[in-house]
């Protein structure tokens, strides 16, 4: 008798070989039969006829360490068919304790709200490292499975005791490498950089190197949001350096598709100078929608004079000359016309839906003191930085020198925001970065197969996850069951901007290490999920 047996569906197994029909047997946490026609009985059984059967996808680019601790549900992941994400992007980890450390750290790089932070000091479990972490996880439950990076931003910020644009000393140095091998030690899976964010964006070339090569005696992984700031092609050659000169695995984070050079960088370092490097990319973006209070913290995250002064000093700011010029040097949120930075969600009817730039003509006024304004004023607004499709993640897709590179997967750099007030950060095509990719690259003649391959099996070898990313007799039972035809996420002219947590469709069902969390699209709460460790 099987646990669960999955009946007449086409085997997508992950390995890049054509599609077959078969049934699946469940025992456990693991595949137990693969066989065209399975003839015993499951406890539960699923009818996959005209469906496909996939190894759950894996995300390598998430920010969702610590929203279990709130809700370990996943829902948006599961609903793209996802079982496996990577936490720990862009410089920000969960280490080193305690948990005071790591909140104020997020808290300062507006990752989350004064609110969030001064509620999750009395609701989120105490930890000091790794290991402490992934049993306070696994003790609150959840859905899906995690592996985890350390950041580097977070460990730089901790040991120097603040966001310092400078070396760090021999004595903080070895500070910083004790902290990583630590937690190497107890499972972590490497590390990520936040080049364009404080500190992380005080690291010269030999910093990263250095810290790399630590990774690489883990046979980890360093990812990379870029230093975007030198430019997306000169950035990639950067961190591709530090993989060279390092000899660590690489991940490129969110490679923007607007620089196709870029990925071209990629596809060249790993099949003519046999580097271990990935891409992955977010399909389709919408630009974020911002609580005020939440862009103040921004504001105050990206500033190299602010970053200390904190939400105060930003509003002061806001009232002198001088302040509003250093605001507009450091903060990304002016570049350009205004033209793509919207009102919503305003308690101020004139205002809702409506561009800054057009609110600046009318008030006849420059649009960046109209933002400013805005800012500074006393009512409550959500702004709409981007509007309804980022340039840098265009909604009319790829190229086919990225469609055709074999090194690209989805990352959706799913952002965290506060789930228990979904209108103070968030975004409006990341929830269906999985079924974007899916229909992008189906219509470019890239096959199914292929499409499953990138965002499976390839991912779970670069990081070394074993035992997932394929459908393997032996593996872990990470099954998505999904209705291709009806596979899909809203576009952005479809999308209400009014609801943040709209989700994919088209995933019947999803097994999370043998169990089922999603089932015939209803949502299930076993939280079989699991905290992988690296040396397991």
């Amino acid at each position: 008798m099987y646990d669960v047996i999955i009946r007449n569906g086409l085997v997508v197994d992950g390995s890049g070989r054509e599609a077959f029909k078969s049934d699946i047997g469940v025992i456990g946490e693991k595949i137990c039969k693969i066989e065209a026609e399975i003839n015993e009985k499951g406890l539960t059984e699923i009818d996959a006829k005209g469906k496909i059967v996939i190894p759950g996808f894996i995300d390598p680019h998430v920010h969702e360490e610590w929203v279990c601790f709130i809700d370990g549900s996943y829902e948006l992941f599961l609903r793209q068919g996802v079982t496996t994400v990577v936490n720990g992007n862009c410089g920000h980890s969960i280490v080193p304790g305690p948990r005071e450390n790591i909140l104020n750290y997020y808290w300062g790089n507006g990752l989350i709200s004064t609110k969030q932070r001064n509620d999750y000091l009395t609701r989120f479990p105490e930890w000091q490292d790794f290991d402490g972490y992934a049993k306070a996880v696994e003790e609150k439950g959840t859905n899906i499975n995690f592996a985890t990076l350390l950041g580097h931003g977070t460990i730089r910020w901790s040991v120097m005791n603040g966001a310092h644009d400078r070396p760090p000393t021999e004595e903080e140095a070895a500070m910083i490498e004790n902290i990583m091998r630590h937690n190497l030690e107890q499972g972590m899976w490497g590390i990520s950089f936040g080049l364009d964010y404080v500190p992380s964006r005080y690291a010269d070339l030999d910093e990263l190197v250095s810290v790399a090569k630590i990774v690489r005696d883990y046979d980890g992984v360093a990812a990379a949001h870029l230093r975007h700031y030198i430019g997306i092609k000169e950035a990639t050659e950067e961190f591709i350096e530090v993989g060279r000169r390092s000899g660590v695995k690489i991940q490129v984070s969110h490679l923007k598709p607007t620089c196709p050079e870029a990925f071209e960088l990629v596809r060249k370092a790993a099949e003519e100078e046999g580097m271990r490097i990935l891409a992955d990319t977010i399909p389709r973006s919408t630009g974020h929608c911002t609580s005020k209070s939440r862009l103040l913290q921004f504001v105050m995250a990206v500033s190299d004079e602010l970053f200390a002064s904190g939400i105060e000093g930003v509003k002061a700011a806001l009232k002198t000359p001088e302040g509003r010029e250093m605001i507009k040097k450091d903060a990304y949120i002016f570049a350009g016309d205004k033209s793509d930075k919207f009102v919503i969600l305003s308690e101020d009817p004139s205002l809702e839906g409506r561009s800054v730039a057009d609110i600046a003509k009318e008030r006849n006024q420059d649009p960046d003191e109209t933002m400013l304004d805005l800012l500074a004023d006393d009512k409550n607004y959500v702004f709409w930085l981007g509007g309804p499709s980022r340039t840098d993640f265009p909604a009319d897709g790829h190229c086919e020198t990225i469609v055709k590179n074999p090194y690209v997967c989805v990352g959706t750099d799913e952002i965290m925001g506060d789930i228990e007030d979904p209108y103070d950060w968030y975004e409006l095509q990341r929830r269906g970065g999985f079924p974007i990719f899916m229909k992008m690259y189906l219509k470019k003649n890239v096959p199914l197969e292929e499409i499953v391959r990138r965002n499976t099996s390839m991912v779970a070898k670069h990081f070394d996850i074993k035992k997932r990313g394929e459908l393997k007799e032996g593996n872990f039972a990470d099954i998505a069951v999904i209705d291709l035809d009806s596979y899909s996420y809203p576009s952005p002219e479809e999308i209400d901007y009014r609801k943040p947590l709209t989700m994919a469709s088209g995933v019947d069902s999803v097994i999370v290490n043998g169990k089922l969390a999603l089932e015939k699209g209803e949502l299930k709460r076993p939280f079989a999920g699991k905290v992988l460790r690296r040396n397991n």
